[in-house]
């Protein structure tokens, strides 16, 4: 009994630095939205120009997030997670200490920088650990990774807005401090995997493949720009597309890619993964966005009654996660998943100003479970199609996937709620849920047929 309760300790000991890393990244992101507001006022600059530090981080870590995956998976996992929080501290006091609103906008570039080593450097090393140990990570340890985020991402703007309060915007760069140093504290539980041998006889450059990092950035960028971007013009398409291009031959010669596309050929479970992500990413970023907006326009909720309408619907996509995440079956968690996100995102379309209180918490519960269960199976089936050497970089990628989704969410929120929020615009954003629901319907598919060639097999 004692020994079981030793090993529980142990695994506790070991998880616990790596969970608060990577929650340090969406509290990040969430805790600026309620300190936006006393920041620009105390920089006297328009709420409109304080938004480039919710963009600045957001386009950091979509570029940052496979580049630490990758030097995670040549490197040393250990050492670039805490990297990572050297990078988080360096940027928290270079926040504190601004005296300008430029300084802010460079902390929060480090502090995209330095959150981005968390998530992959973690997924690398929890893989190399059950790896040496025979065993296959547990679903309730992926699943408990992934939860982290999702708490700290609703605790964000609640932390943010009092932490506002009590130290004035400083807080949410004050709170990194301790947070990391607790972090790195207790990261020492954690084993330095190093590289393969046939890794270390290749020189850090090589490996790095600094030419594939500079097309995909100079490419994400592009593309992220082609996004945000409020008047179309044709030259940033054509650049993502030539960019685009450009690193599929460039990536297809080299011996050892940023971005494997040879395996991406090869694999087209992992290019799945990668599109059910941000499908997934995008209806949760609308429920997260649209519908508090569409409460408050058309309901008329305060700002107070709105949150606490969306907190059970966070609270369910917790608990869904986490009895999902104990599941073995992943077809059956992808299935569950898909299902439960076509119910909800056709529940959508049912909600109007004339619905009530009880039915609108009940809709925004099943998005709730669609939520949960949805992010623990891309999780757990991209864990189960990439090579171990590549975890890294491979779930780096997948957060890059899941920011697009956000990003395009957003935008499309701004242009259809420009003129007002209504029934009408609600609804035309939920004819694009259920388009992005029958993607990860169709996407199901090929997974199906898989499963049914290796249950003949057997």
């Amino acid at each position: 009994m004692t020994e079981a309760v030793n090993k529980e300790s142990i695994q506790w000991r070991f998880l616990l630095p790596l969970i608060l890393g990577t929650m340090l990244n969406p509290l990040n992101s969430t805790m600026l939205a309620t300190a936006l507001m006393n920041l620009c006022q105390s920089f006297k600059v328009s709420i409109g120009q304080g938004a480039i530090l919710i963009t600045s981080l957001y386009i950091t870590s979509t570029v940052a997030q496979p580049l630490m995956g990758r030097l995670a998976d040549i490197y040393s996992p250990k050492k670039i997670n805490t990297i990572g929080f050297v990078l988080a501290l360096a940027a928290a006091i270079v926040g504190i200490a601004a005296p300008g609103f430029e300084w802010l906008i460079v902390s929060r570039i480090l502090l995209g920088l330095g959150t981005s080593a968390a998530y992959p450097s973690a997924m690398a090393i929890i893989n190399r650990k059950y790896a040496e140990e025979g065993k296959a990570v547990p679903g309730r340890v992926l699943g408990i990774i992934a939860i982290s985020a999702q708490v700290s991402m609703v605790l964000g703007p609640v932390l943010g807005g009092l932490l506002t309060q009590w130290f004035n915007w400083r807080g949410i760069f004050m709170i990194n401090i301790p947070w990391v140093i607790v972090a790195i504290i207790l990261s020492q539980a954690i084993p330095d995997y190093p590289p393969a041998k046939a890794s270390r006889e290749t020189s850090l450059f090589k490996r790095l493949d600094v030419a594939g990092i500079t097309i995909f950035s100079g490419f994400l960028l592009a593309l992220l720009f082609t996004l945000i971007n409020h008047q179309f013009t044709w030259i940033l398409p054509i650049i993502s597309v030539a960019l685009f291009v450009m690193l599929i031959l460039w990536e297809r010669k080299q011996p050892s890619p940023f971005i494997d596309v040879r395996l991406l050929a090869s694999k087209p479970a992992l290019l799945m993964v990668y599109l059910r992500t941000l499908a997934t990413t995008y209806i949760l970023y609308q429920v997260l966005y649209a519908i508090p907006q569409w409460l408050e326009g058309v309901k008329l909720l305060s700002p107070a009654k709105t949150g606490l309408m969306m907190l059970p619907e966070s609270a369910m996509a917790m608990l869904s996660a986490y009895l999902i995440a104990k599941s073995k079956n992943i077809f059956g968690q992808n299935l569950t998943g898909v299902t439960v996100m076509l119910l909800a995102c056709i529940g959508w379309f049912t909600l109007g100003h004339g619905s009530s209180i009880i039915y609108i918490l009940g809709i925004t519960l099943i998005l709730g479970i669609a939520e949960g269960v949805n992010i623990i199976a891309n999780q757990a089936l991209l864990n189960q199609e990439a090579p171990l050497a590549q975890k890294g970089v491979s779930f780096g990628l997948m957060r890059t996937f899941g920011y697009l989704g956000a990003i395009v969410s957003s935008t499309q929120i701004k242009m259809l709620f420009h003129n007002g929020v209504s029934d009408q615009s609600f609804h035309l954003i939920g004819v694009f849920t259920i388009c992005s629901s029958l993607l990860l319907t169709v996407l199901l598919i090929p997974l199906w047929f898989r499963r049914k060639v290796l249950q003949a097999g057997s």
